[in-house]
């Protein structure tokens, strides 16, 4: 062995030498005794020095402050220490001890005294638990070794077990535990033992065992969580994948073609329709059979044979004639060929769809239809809903009642007809709308005066949820049939007198126009006005019948004896009984007009002149307030009394030159036709459509309560639980008998 050199290469000196030759000699002598005493257990083999069978290796030059583990140069195939083996240690402690001098030599002055005895640090004395150098424990020095060791191990399992770590911990033990080897037994130990040697052969059989056993299965144990979360993320993945693929496939907007044209279809065909103020406008759709030649005089038939239905694309750009009627001037308009419909819708898609508005009016039941009631491209775009305005047959054409039309139909009926248009183009409506963008199960039927009056009666039919969600009725009549249809069959056989038939056939082969001049005058309706003195309201004529089909009892008893199934409200103007008849009759009502007009009428004759002008101001706004409340209001308001949860409102803003309610307020406001020119009137329009348009997307109105269930309708919608004279004309036994006819 060569010499050793300090930092700064001189040698070591003679004494140091001596004092370790001599250390290592006691070191040797007393392990040779110990040896002595225990019998050998090796073979009387000669060991082979061959490198292949044991040989000593030539250890690896180790740098300073590093630790040489013993046993990792020289195997041996038996598991027991030989006396060679021993030989083996004896020569690793020399080159640890050389080692371990070269680091003392780097810290330590070369003049120490030259009796100063150098420690061995693998050496266990008897006092073995102080190290004489650094002063830490044999075991506080075993166990930081341990941690250095155990630590990078932990960081590259992070997520083993605790029970993993233990058996970890103590397969470090166990290959720390050849270290032992090294450390010398001391001279002053008295217990005899001998050195043990732990083969690493064993440990290394434990570790692959350990290695065998740490197969798949064990891996998807220690890191399910981990596995699961993965496998969930992938999921979702791939439903959020399969979604956005899905609607990628639906055609989910109709697109529009050269800047104007949107296309659509319906259970007959494709139609295409013209882009109007950012809406879309479908006109003329035909929704039934032409009820002509044969079907004069028969419930609409629907179109439910391709033989019925239009080859190509219908165009649908521009309305059809209304259907033929007979207007208050006189003059008759019109088709017999008119059931169609007419569609405004925001969007054409399929997603997201919007509530429906159909929309029916009339002035009267023989004519002035549609009237105000045309649907707004504008405030179907501004509102989010769609509106649907169908034609339906009015007059003589639309609810004549005869035997011998009720002979010719089985089961046996007759009028009505124009119920069963509506009843048709509502039954298009539930096949339809989803291709325009709408919902089928919200749908508002929404009528304006003798629109109104078949918008109540279609609310007490049978299940009228297949047809319709809700009913908003403004202005209507509140006479009702009482009469069944073999009386009102009676009561019109002078007509057939006055266009001289007695046969179905003859009744069909006429010309339309002429039935309808054929209408008599006390079959026409009249500008209302305060009740004359001889007036007789049971001479009045009904164009609606109970015809056992249709209308099967009178629209109060249902409502009378039951909820009604669908939700209705009920309203009008204060003063909805105005026209420009009445308000031209003087050039200025004053005073004195007035309470002469009043004792013309029936007021007078039952002597409540004096007390009605206490109650209503002196011109022609409170004349037209007098006969509204006598005509429309007070009976409105009386019936929807007598329903359960049905709202009624009243609308008191005033416009225009003679500063009233009129007829057609609500509906300009709720259509947006109505021209506020006063901050007052912009708040009732806002309050108005308010009203309106959160019934038909939530089917309720947020201001009813039980107690307040008039709403009066100016700037803002006030409860309220009466309105002006009504409890004044009901206990004169005037409302209900006087109620305007349609």
């Amino acid at each position: 062995m060569s010499n050793p050199v300090n930092s700064e290469g001189s040698l070591m000196s003679e004494d140091k030498k001596k004092i370790e030759a001599e250390e290592m000699e006691q070191v040797l002598n007393a392990e040779n005794k110990a040896m002595e005493k225990t019998p050998s257990i090796c073979d009387d083999r000669k060991i082979k020095t061959d490198a292949k069978e044991g040989m000593e290796v030539k250890p690896k030059k180790i740098p300073i402050g590093g630790i040489q583990m013993p046993g990792f140069f020289t195997r041996s195939k038996s598991k027991e220490k030989c006396k060679d083996d021993n030989d083996q240690i004896e020569t690793d402690a020399i080159d640890l001890e050389e080692q371990k001098d070269k680091s003392k030599d780097n810290q330590v002055d070369s003049t120490l005294p030259r009796m100063v005895k150098l420690p061995n640090p693998f050496r266990m004395s008897k006092l073995g638990n102080e190290d004489e150098a650094g002063g830490k424990s044999v075991d506080a020095r075993r166990k930081s070794l341990l941690d250095t060791i155990r630590l990078p191990l932990v960081s590259v399992f992070p997520r083993l077990k605790k029970d993993s770590d233990k058996n970890l911990e103590s397969q470090v033990q166990a290959g720390l535990a050849s270290m032992e080897t090294l450390d010398d037994k001391s001279t002053e130990d008295k217990s005899g033992e001998e050195m043990k040697h732990v083969s690493l052969e064993n440990k290394d059989v434990e570790k692959q065992q350990e290695l065998e056993g740490f197969s798949w299965r064990h891996c998807l144990k220690t890191y399910r969580y981990a596995i699961s979360g993965i496998l969930l993320f992938i999921l979702l993945l791939i439903v959020i994948l399969a979604m956005i693929t899905g609607e990628q496939e639906v055609i989910c907007e109709a697109p529009i073609k050269d800047g104007k044209y949107v296309e659509t279809v319906t259970s007959c065909g494709k139609i295409e329709g013209l882009v109007e103020d950012s809406a879309v406008a479908f006109r003329g759709i035909p929704y039934a059979r032409p009820p002509v030649g044969d079907l004069r005089f028969k419930y609409a038939q629907p179109l439910n044979n391709i033989n019925y239905c239009w080859n190509g694309t219908l165009l649908a750009h521009n309305a059809t004639e209304n259907c033929l009627q007979i207007h208050s001037n006189g003059t008759i308009t019109g088709s017999e060929d008119c059931l169609t419909l007419d569609v405004v819708t925001p969007y054409v898609r399929y997603y997201n769809p919007l509530p429906v508005v159909v929309l029916i009016g009339a002035e009267s039941l023989i004519g002035d239809s549609p009237g105000k009631m045309r649907p707004s491209a504008r405030y179907a775009r501004s509102k989010d809903v769609i509106f649907v305005r169908p034609n339906f047959r009015l007059g003589v054409l639309g609810f004549l009642s005869l035997n011998i039309l009720s002979q010719d139909e089985y089961p046996h009926h007759s009028g009505n007809y124009g119920l069963s248009d509506i009843l048709e183009a509502l039954r298009w409506v539930q096949l339809n709308i989803e291709h325009f963008g709408g919902d089928a199960s919200s749908v508002t039927l929404f009528g304006h005066r003798a629109g109104a009056t078949l918008v109540t009666a279609l609310a007490t039919i049978k299940k009228p949820q297949n047809y319709f969600a809700r009913a908003w009725a403004s202005s209507g009549s509140s006479v009702y049939p009482k009469k069944a249809r073999i009386e009102s069959e009676s009561d019109n056989r002078k007509f057939l007198e006055i266009i001289q038939c007695t046969d179905v056939q003859c009744l069909r082969n006429t010309d339309a126009v002429k039935l309808l001049n054929a209408v008599e005058d006390t079959w026409r309706k009249s500008q209302p006005d305060l009740p004359h003195p001889e007036e007789d309201p049971s001479k009045f004529h009904e164009w609606l019948v109970l015809d056992g089909d249709i209308l099967r009892e009178h629209p109060a008893t249902v409502w009378a004896n039951e909820d009604l199934k669908v939700q209705l409200v009920l309203g009008s103007t204060a003063h909805a009984a105005s026209s420009e008849k009445l308000f031209f009759r003087h050039k200025k009502w004053t005073d004195m007009l007035v309470k002469e007009h009043v004792n013309m009428s029936f007021i007078a004759k039952k002597n409540l002149t004096d007390e009605v002008i206490k109650m209503y101001p002196m011109n022609y706004k409170g004349l037209s307030s007098m006969i509204s409340d006598i005509r429309i209001v007070c009976p409105l308001l009386e019936i929807s009394s007598q329903m359960n949860r049905v709202p009624f409102y009243i609308v008191t803003q005033t416009r225009g030159e003679e500063n009233i309610a009129d007829i057609e307020s609500d509906v300009d406001a709720i259509l947006g036709r109505y021209e506020p020119k006063t901050p007052e009137q912009r708040r009732y329009v806002s309050a108005m459509q308010g009203l309106f348009y959160h019934f038909v997307w939530h089917g309720k109105i947020e201001q009813q309560n039980m107690g307040h269930k008039v709403l009066i309708v100016e700037q803002d919608v006030l409860p309220n639980t009466t309105y002006s004279e009504c409890a004044y004309w009901k206990n004169k036994n005037i409302v209900l008998t006087h109620a305007a006819f349609d």
